[in-house]
């Protein structure tokens, strides 16, 4: 749950597929790409996803992908810039080939497969890239679309998770529930940076009205309830899996919330949501703050501990956030663009020194993080944080 008032926003596992081109006008025939679909196969082990081929004209590719027999592997990210532009998810071991397509210009992407002894691998498509066309307002417009479209398909996941969390719960399986719930909570994590917008009542702002808050239902913390407020949400049944080590009363909690993520469902699904290209990158710095002041205190998830999953969720969200925009900053400040960059990838890489396999989310607990630990984590969302709050006002200026 964000902790504060985030600046007012404006009037599926699915792939997040075809951005790109929805936006590309561009004909085909006057560059080196192909209009037939290319197809590369990609196989899930371990050791790392092996795509075949690895080099591929421009063009719309289709990625076929198969589980050989990568039990720690599940997942598989299209990856350009840090950007996610396609994924498929809960691929198990033996499961039917599945895919997804995307149409790439030339460059250099990446195929991410977390928990894989080798998690990046290298992919290349030649040919002409398709040019940036439009100005850079133009090019926001563009990054506010494909932003909501980020935000529709993370809560359409959390919609599928919180379903099979609450199952869990209502059939009575406390380790089931124990193992969903921190595979739950990346989901929502992610889309903090627009929070405060998750509103019941139609309003752009609700993030300090607890009573029309969607965030508030759904994530409140127990330190952020009042007096008057009824606490529901994540954090009652985490309480209950992880201090209490009981579903008791649990049902009426998980039933709520999955009535609540149906409903947010139903707010990011409305033509009327959305939001500007302030608005996002300001939500991402502002959410930066929190992670490294707030969330670094370890009340996030007081009670299993996972506040570092949730914090590389939110990383990881603010960044896809950053990545969108990025086109438009590049143009209007090159040098701060690439700061920014580079400060995701510091960041990015320290939270990756903090993983634990044999741990709940794959991350180390709070509980067993060092000062310095904090300290450096804390450092290094700063370095990021602070450059977007100046690229919010660049952002702002040339929406």
């Amino acid at each position: 749950m964000r902790a504060g008032p985030i600046l007012a926003v404006g009037a599926t596992v699915i792939t997040m597929v075809s951005l790109a081109a929805c936006s590309d006008s561009k004909d085909d025939s006057k560059d080196s790409s192909s209009s037939a679909t290319k197809t590369v196969k990609v196989e899930m082990t371990n050791d790392g996803c092996k795509a075949t081929p690895d080099k591929v004209d421009a063009g719309p590719i289709t990625f076929s992908i198969t589980n050989t027999n990568a039990a720690a592997v599940s997942e598989v990210e299209l990856i350009k810039d840090n950007r996610i532009l396609a994924e498929r998810e809960n691929i198990a071991p033996g499961m039917a080939a599945v895919s997804f397509s995307h149409k790439l210009d030339g460059g250099s992407y990446e195929l991410y497969c977390p928990g894989a002894s080798t998690e990046k691998t290298a992919f290349t498509v030649t040919g002409k890239a398709a040019a940036a066309t439009g100005t850079v307002a133009d090019q926001l417009k563009q990054a506010t679309v494909d932003y909501k479209q980020y935000v529709v398909t993370q809560v359409n996941s959390l919609v599928d998770y919180t379903g099979q969390l609450t199952a869990a719960v209502d059939s009575g399986n406390l380790a089931s529930a124990q193992d969903l719930y921190p595979k739950t909570r990346p989901y929502y994590e992610r889309i903090e940076p627009v929070a405060g917008a998750f509103c019941t009542n139609g309003a752009t702002d609700c993030s300090d009205n607890a009573s029309v808050s969607l965030d508030f239902a759904i994530d409140a913390r127990p330190a952020a309830v009042g007096p008057t407020d009824k606490w529901t949400g994540f954090h009652v049944l985490e309480k209950g899996l992880f201090e209490e080590k009981s579903l008791t009363g649990m049902k009426p909690v998980a039933d709520e919330l999955l009535t609540n993520v149906k409903l947010l469902q139903t707010v990011v699904n409305k033509p009327t949501f959305g939001f500007s290209p302030a608005d996002i990158v300001n939500g991402a710095g502002d959410l930066l703050d929190e992670v490294s002041t707030t969330k670094l205190t370890g009340e996030e998830e007081f009670y299993s501990h996972i506040d570092v999953l949730d914090m590389q969720a939110n990383i990881e969200g603010s960044e896809q956030a950053f990545a969108m925009v990025k086109p438009a900053l590049s143009e209007i400040d090159s040098q701060l663009s690439d700061t920014i960059t580079k400060a995701f990838a510091n960041v990015d890489n320290y939270v990756d020194s903090l993983r634990d396999p044999n741990q709940p989310g794959g991350f180390k607990l709070y509980t067993e993080l060092t000062a310095e630990e904090k300290r450096q984590l804390a450092s290094a969302v700063i370095a990021v944080k602070d450059p977007l709050a100046e690229a919010g006002g660049k952002v702002a200026a040339a929406s």
